[in-house]
């Protein structure tokens, strides 16, 4: 029983569905048996309980005291429960979605002949959806099928003027936001597994559609049209930035999930330019960060992975943004999980007292903790090297230089660019620690090395120490 979708169901309820639920369930509307109320109160007695192996032996023996097992029976009180769950559910998503209600409504009294109730029903279905913010897929899609009800209306009230042609065009649009929206998001996973293969159908076509018939005044259409078009063409900055301007002008017009999305394609595409040596684009990532982070956008289910956590810290950092590196560290890390926010706090004070020249304070936190992950680990072996060259160090360096080579070596799963980057570093390091500072010839020729070498992460810092000495 622990494993059904009805126990599942009843652990994923809050509070207030509880409460509801509870008062659903009492109504001879929706239930009319006593022993499935009991089975829920006997369920979430126990869920709320942390017990995590409810069985139906014991929920008869609470429901049914002193009667003989029947598995049978309970199964059935179990259905009838579900259904009665499912239908609460369904209920409320439908209540709390006030333009999905007007629709139900229309269509009832369009079946029941009511035109007066039906014309009323539908007016305020369209007030209801204008004077809403919201502009993304959902906007176009109630917006045509409130143009598709009036429609068949028709049918019924002869002398009714037709709306053919706006019934046609508000699924047009409806069409071509949901076909840019999978498009972009077929070209997003292509370009994490590259083994991925779709086909793009009508796609050019649309593409060139919405171009030439203006459909890009529709921001459900735009912004995946441009998000498509960055991803599919990288070099052809422009589509960069109409899509990061649309994001910016869009706040209110999508709800946080979507924005989410948009923002990660914007920062997803200045990475690699930053990886290029584009500075301008570092000032980009973090500009999208702080701006993502303090509307909460960037947040997923009230949660901060540590992936966006150092991205955003790594982001100020680039930008010289010490405070507001620090004041997100203080103020950011209760959105962490809790079980790995301490490493994760102090990996990135440690990355932000390097910057500031802190080394000691930078080492002593470094050598404290032991990551769990492969490419925290490798930042933060990077950034120790770092701190025992500009402290002279060398016996420290040399042979951590020689760690992280063998760590290189056995890490398999690490993506094959990063590892050839890290690999580059390494090798540079070795010939770092080994080059005369003080002959000109020997230094112009690691530069021209240094330049040359591609992919290559700590590209400046090398040029950093090439021109300190």
């Amino acid at each position: 029983m622990q494993k059904s979708v009805l126990v599942e169901l009843v652990r994923s309820l809050n509070k207030k569905e509880i409460r509801d639920l509870h008062k659903w369930l009492q109504s001879p509307a929706h239930n009319q048996r006593q022993d499935v109320i009991k089975l829920f109160d006997f369920l979430v007695k126990s869920l709320l309980q942390g017990d995590e192996s409810v069985e139906k032996e014991r929920a008869w023996a609470a429901i049914f005291k002193g009667e003989p097992y029947d598995d049978a029976f309970i199964r059935q009180v179990m259905y009838f429960l579900l259904k009665a769950v499912e239908e609460y559910m369904v209920f409320t998503e439908i209540s709390n979605e006030k333009i999905q209600y007007q629709l139900t409504l229309t269509r009832i009294y369009r079946q029941r002949k009511m035109d007066k109730a039906y014309r009323q029903a539908l007016r305020t279905g369209k007030d209801l959806l204008e004077n809403q913010p919201l502009r993304d897929n959902r906007y176009l899609r109630y917006k045509f099928l409130l143009e598709q009800d009036y429609g068949q209306q028709v049918n019924i009230v002869q002398n009714a003027s037709a709306n053919l042609q706006e019934t046609s065009s508000a699924m047009e649009r409806w069409f071509f936001a949901e076909k840019l929206h999978i498009a972009y998001a077929m070209k997003a996973h292509q370009a994490v597994y590259k083994t991925a293969h779709y086909e793009e159908g009508i796609l050019q076509e649309v593409l060139e559609h919405c171009v030439t018939q203006n459909l890009l005044v529709e921001p459900a259409i735009a912004v995946y049209y441009y998000a498509y078009m960055v991803i599919a063409n990288p070099q052809e900055e422009k589509y960069y930035f109409q899509f990061e301007d649309l994001i910016q002008q869009s706040t209110l017009l999508f709800d946080p999930s979507e924005m989410r999305t948009l923002y990660v394609a914007a920062i997803n595409y200045c990475v690699p330019k930053i990886n290029q040596g584009r500075q301008e684009f570092v000032r980009r990532a973090f500009d999208l960060y702080r701006k993502g982070l303090e509307a909460g956008y960037l947040l997923e289910n009230n949660q901060l992975s540590r992936y966006t956590f150092g991205n955003a810290v790594g982001a100020a950092l680039r930008s010289k943004e010490f405070t507001w590196a620090e004041q997100f560290i203080e103020n950011f890390q209760k959105y962490l999980y809790e079980k790995e926010a301490n490493s994760i706090v102090n990996f990135n004070l440690s990355r932000l007292y390097f910057e500031k020249g802190d080394y000691s304070k930078a080492q002593q936190l470094l050598t404290q903790f032991e990551y769990d992950d492969m490419l925290f680990n490798i930042i933060a072996k990077t950034m120790l090297l770092k701190i025992y060259y500009e402290r002279s160090d060398l016996d420290a360096f040399e042979s951590l230089v020689e760690s992280l080579r063998i760590y290189l070596q056995r890490k398999e799963a690490l993506d094959p660019a990063r590892k050839a980057s890290y690999k580059n570093l390494v090798s540079l390091m070795k010939k770092l620690l080994h080059l005369n500072i003080y002959s000109k010839q020997q230094k112009e020729k690691f530069r021209e090395l240094v330049m040359a070498t591609n992919p290559l992460s700590e590209r400046e810092w090398f040029l950093k120490q090439l021109d300190a000495k």
